[in-house]
């Protein structure tokens, strides 16, 4: 009789608790099933956990509808372009992989060209010559470092690299990506309700990079309108991530060499006419480098402009990256394709960014005619 009575206030708290936790339950499961209806009419966005900074992360993956065949990863669509290539590489195919940031990516129309070009060279040995591009946007040696280990899987012939613009800002995609509460976010990731609430979040965000981006474009953002540039760096660390830089790709030529892949290495020019500084670096580039090019002594702005942008926080190559390298050529013996001496030779007064840059990093149509040419006459040095 007295176990009944000291029963009875227990069950009246588990009833209690249900009743209270039963409403909080169906209006999140109303919440969920209205969400759900929301992603029949906005499919949520592709979103890669991690930002490819993970061990785990792939570009490429099995194409469901061919399984012979991989493709890219739909997840890595917003930062490299979708292809597809055998599984089981053809006998008599040349098989070339193009590694590097957006430079890369945006080379892809003439990657097409370049493979038709060196197809013919090639007859009768090989009846085709496929590119497959790895240019990843805003990609840095840290996650181009797993990019090409995964590459090494899928037989290449051949390894392209070109990196130096990312890597000071590779570190908005680092904070960006949250790897602490990663498994979280794949955890989360299930429930159509947090899917749709991270795309709102995802919009602000992209918008309000947009925005800085387009403030830095027009040359009024302030000192600290990326996070890229929220940190002051000290010389020290600069010549910290340069050392890392080299490691990276030391890592990346090094598996070529122990899989015997022949690896060319580009050096990477900079806009010196217009670079992207601000704060105090922009400050000293106008009075130091800009005032040199206006009153046309172009030699000495071009070495003032060097000299101020290997000694500032960019998102652009300068003297340091291509001094890397360049020993990095020599160390592992490999060609070293001189897009930056092209680029200058080129040049109306050789300061790159009079005529052939689209913005601080990027080259144009005829910048990137001039890439192309100077990595094919590499190519062509040491086909088979």
């Amino acid at each position: 009789m007295s176990a009944s009575v000291e029963s009875t206030p227990q069950k009246n708290g588990f009833k209690t608790l249900l009743l209270i936790l039963l409403p909080v339950f169906l209006f999140f499961l109303f919440l969920e099933g209205g969400a759900r209806v929301t992603e029949k009419i906005w499919p949520p966005r592709p979103v890669d956990l991690g930002q490819g900074f993970t061990e785990d992360s792939r570009l490429f993956i099995t194409d469901p509808e061919n399984p012979s065949q991989w493709m890219t990863n739909p997840d890595k669509r917003t930062s490299f372009h979708e292809q597809r290539f055998a599984k089981d590489k053809p006998s008599r195919t040349f098989r070339i992989v193009a590694l590097g940031g957006s430079s890369v990516n945006y080379l892809d129309y003439a990657f097409k060209d370049l493979a038709v070009r060196l197809s013919n060279t090639l007859k009768p040995r090989y009846s085709e010559v496929e590119v497959i591009n790895c240019g990843g946007l805003s990609y840095g040696s840290h996650r181009l470092v797993i990019i090409a280990a995964e590459m090494m899987q899928y037989a290449p012939d051949m390894l392209l690299l070109y990196s130096g613009h990312n890597e000071f800002e590779e570190l908005e995609q680092l904070q960006l990506a949250q790897l602490q509460v990663l498994p979280l976010q794949r955890a989360l990731g299930h429930s159509a309700l947090f899917r749709v609430l991270r795309d709102r979040i995802a919009s602000h965000q992209i918008a309000a990079l947009e925005e800085e981006h387009n403030k830095r474009i027009m040359e009024i953002a302030v000192p600290d309108s990326a996070r890229a540039w929220q940190h002051a760096f000290t010389q020290e660390e600069v010549a910290e991530r340069m050392a890392t830089y080299e490691n990276n790709l030391g890592h990346i030529l090094q598996m070529c060499r122990e899989r015997r892949i022949p690896a060319i290495i580009g050096t990477v020019p900079s806009n010196l006419i217009k670079p992207a500084l601000y704060g105090e670096a922009g400050e000293r580039y106008e009075k130091e480098a800009v005032a040199q090019f206006k009153q046309g002594e172009y030699s000495a702005g071009r070495e003032a402009g060097r000299k101020i942008l290997q000694e500032s926080t960019r998102h652009q190559s300068s003297d340091m990256e291509n001094a890397v390298i360049r020993r990095l050529a020599k160390e592992f013996a490999i060609p070293l394709a001189d897009v930056e001496a092209a680029v200058i030779a080129a040049e109306p007064h050789h300061v790159p960014g009079e005529t052939l840059f689209g913005d601080h990093c990027h080259l144009n149509g005829e910048g990137n005619r001039i890439w192309i040419e100077t990595y094919e006459r590499e190519i062509r040095r040491i086909l088979p």
